[in-house]
């Protein structure tokens, strides 16, 4: 009878992947979205639906604020793709199929915005991604070579979604400017703590 480790069956049991066989082990009845049939399976279907999503105006602030902080376009068009994909919107493979539309369309609401932002990471070590970061960086440096003088191609984007992007309303103030603080008003009677009313 062969006799296993102590210290490998620990290492594995906390590699944080899951133990094989334990999709098996969950309910069929109630399947997680990712594991039902996906609500797009149409490309610009997807892109449609994530552009509306996007010119949200708060998730458009939220983006555009990530964005201006230096967080890399490859890095959120992943973060976007992903969630999309766990929420049951689409499968890895439409995913892989939308990010560089997505990366083209952060790049534009960025430049509408007037911020400056990354592409991705270049000083990043290649050696310990996955293989969806791998053809993501793959995506950046087609990304960057198409790119001209730092400007988006014209084609990479649908016309109606240039469009849409083109009519977004940006507040007049700066978009990641520190909210102006209003000044407190002195009140003309100072409050009596309860202790000092002697009631």
């Amino acid at each position: 009878m062969e006799e296993y480790s102590q210290e490998a069956v620990d290492a594995f049991a906390q590699a944080g992947r899951p133990i094989p066989g334990q999709s098996l082990t969950s309910n069929p009845d109630e399947p997680r979205p990712f594991e039902r049939p996906p609500d797009f399976t149409n490309f610009k279907e997807a892109l449609d639906y994530t552009t509306a999503e996007l010119l949200e105006e708060e998730a458009y602030m939220s983006i555009v604020g990530a964005l201006g902080d230096g967080v890399p376009v490859t890095d959120l068009a992943m973060q976007i793709g992903y969630v999309g994909f766990r929420e049951g919107k689409w499968n890895p493979d439409l995913m892989m199929m939308l990010m560089e539309p997505l990366m083209y369309l952060l790049m534009a609401l960025a430049e509408k915005a007037g911020i400056e932002y990354r592409i991705d990471d270049e000083d990043e070590d290649e050696d310990d991604d996955t293989l969806f970061e791998q053809k993501s960086k793959n995506i950046a440096d087609t990304i960057r070579e198409k790119t001209d003088k730092g400007q988006i191609p014209s084609g990479a984007l649908p016309s109606d979604i240039v469009a849409k992007i083109e009519a977004l309303e940006i507040p007049q103030e700066s978009l990641l400017a520190k909210p102006e603080e209003k000044p407190v008003m002195e009140e003309e009677q100072p409050q009596q703590s309860l202790l000092e009313r002697g009631q």
